[in-house]
């Protein structure tokens, strides 16, 4: 999952990142390391094996990354908690002008062994319809789907389903969800937080029901 954070352009700063750094030391969204040498970029970050947590600072953004994440959304709403009023704070940013919330999700399949097969053609009707035009075999298949916003609905959501190319049997699914309607001030993370349990209702409440009327997965 991740959250990125646009704001006006300010000036990085590197002595400024480094204590942002050194404040969340013994915090809930503390990081091992921090990798300045780029100059366009300053990244904080962990590892636990394949996994890795990541805080991402730009001239005009911030953004907070788990890559093959191994904690639960409510671990990642304390982190939100814990930096996103710190770093507001010290790099003197004005408040975040667009939130967008990303969500990745896998649903394992029950009945069908292969996911592309259910994707392609039992969900999108392509069965025997790709080989003789693409004529090599397909590696992962899906869809994706780009949902506006509406007078009842906030933000808008780029939605992609697809088979799971690390395992057969399992479907990938993310969602972004972009939320600019509102100015968020940076010691309001409980609104951050509020647009990415919106972006996961969508995915047990939406999407999951979507999948169901073709064979019903169970997440994983």
């Amino acid at each position: 999952m991740s959250a990125e954070l646009v704001h006006i352009p300010v000036p990085l700063n590197r002595q400024v990142c480094q204590q942002i750094y050194v404040n969340l030391s013994g915090t809930r969204a503390a990081y091992d390391s921090i990798d300045a040498s780029n100059p366009a970029m300053i990244r904080l970050y962990s590892r636990r094996g394949r996994a890795e947590s990541a805080a991402l600072f730009f001239p005009d953004r911030l953004l907070l990354v788990e890559e093959w994440c191994d904690i639960p959304l409510s671990v990642f709403e304390e982190k939100l908690r814990v930096i996103l009023p710190k770093a507001g704070e010290m790099r003197k940013a004005g408040p975040m002008l667009v939130n967008a919330a990303t969500i990745r999700s896998t649903f394992s399949l029950g009945a069908h062994e292969d996911a592309r097969v259910f994707l392609l053609e039992k969900v999108c009707g392509l069965a025997d319809r790709i080989q003789p035009h693409f004529q090599r075999p397909l590696v992962t298949g899906g869809l994706r789907f780009v949902l506006p916003e509406t007078s009842e609905h906030d933000g808008v959501l780029h939605i992609s389903i697809e088979s799971f190319r690390h395992s057969n049997n399992e479907i990938f699914v993310e969602v972004k969800g972009i939320f600019g309607k509102r100015q968020i001030p940076w010691d309001a993370p409980e609104t951050v937080i509020q647009n990415f349990r919106a972006v996961r209702k969508f995915i047990t409440g939406n999407i999951y029901p979507f999948l169901a009327q073709f064979s019903m997965p169970v997440e994983s």
